[in-house]
């Protein structure tokens, strides 16, 4: 009997992708429209006062919206583990459980964006005009913008998943933004493609100004950034888990994820003499905090059960 050829992990994304493909539109919408709306009015108000002021209110979109992306981060993850999402319910979820922390991470993302918005400005011309130094200083601009979008993969899918405090969130995300470089660069790399990929009428638009802006627009209201989420979430998230539960050093040498899981979850039985029951049965939190570690609710429930019946068994 011929067994049934594994997936490659981009298949799999894929085929997520085109099957909960209405699911990511609809979530797109309830995070671009009102982003959109809200950037095109700033603009608009701010624009008669000059460039740079402009710019800089304008960027204020950043702050108001972003707590809606961690609708956005709960939807396109569940999607992304193959779960079957009640989008709306769970949009409005994320947005509830987590907008606090998300307003603060939108007010660290915008004088991240509109400082690297001046520095690479200043910078770039600067080294057009005396080079030298100038060309060190933009690499080494650069370099810090990548580590930071490698942060930001992490940051709001780390918050929609563990709670954790601020600290800790962004603690773990710059270790893995430089500690899990190989992932993030596949992710990365995936970005682009798919990046490309919805570049690509723009080949048909014949440099058009009024072509370029509505079918970027389209873009960016249909798919983009729900998209973004799903892609950058679905490559680092069992990499996340590995190492936010504290044992990422332990199986980083084993190649398998699923070999990874089964380890933890056999060396984590040991862990339950002194958990709380009742308080896990009880508990809306999906994941508890446990030795040190961030064990998934329902998994702590399965190694009790298995725990039990071991012990039934050695009973009779």
């Amino acid at each position: 009997m011929a067994t049934e050829r594994k997936k490659f992990t981009f298949e799999n994304l894929v085929s997520i992708y085109f099957r909960k493909f209405y699911k990511i539109i609809f979530t797109n919408l309830l995070f671009a429209v009102p982003t959109v709306a809200v950037g095109v009015i700033l603009y608009f108000l701010t624009k008669p006062l000059g460039e740079i002021l402009s710019l800089v209110i304008s960027m204020l979109t950043v702050v108001i919206c972003y707590p809606l992306y961690a609708g956005v981060t709960l939807v396109t993850r569940n999607l992304g583990r193959g779960e079957d999402v009640k989008v709306l319910e769970c949009f409005l979820g994320g947005i509830a459980d987590n907008y606090k922390k998300f307003l603060v991470h939108s007010i660290i993302l915008y004088f991240i964006l509109t400082i690297g918005i001046f520095s690479f400005t200043f910078y770039s011309r600067m080294a057009v005009a005396l080079g030298g130094i100038m060309y060190v200083l933009l690499i080494t601009m650069i370099l810090i913008a990548l580590w930071l979008m490698f942060m930001f993969y992490y940051v709001p899918l780390m918050t929609v998943t563990f709670d954790l405090s601020l600290k800790n969130i962004y603690k773990n995300s710059a270790l893995m933004a430089l500690g899990e470089l190989k992932v993030n660069f596949v992710t990365l790399f995936s970005v682009l493609i798919f990046t490309a990929i919805c570049a690509t009428p723009l080949i048909f638009s014949a440099g058009n100004a009024v072509a370029v802006i509505v079918i970027t627009a389209v873009m960016l209201i249909a798919v983009y950034p729900a998209s973004y989420s799903l892609i950058t979430g679905f490559f680092i998230q069992d990499t996340m888990m590995m190492m936010v539960t504290g044992r990422g050093d332990e199986v980083h040498d084993i190649k398998s994820t699923e070999e990874k899981l089964a380890k933890l979850r056999n060396e984590t039985k040991d862990d339950l003499e002194n958990i709380d029951i009742e308080k896990v049965k009880n508990s809306r939190e999906e994941y508890i905090f446990h030795n040190g570690k961030m064990i998934k609710r329902t998994t702590i429930l399965e190694m009790l059960k298995d725990k039990e019946e071991e012990k039934e068994n050695n009973n009779e």
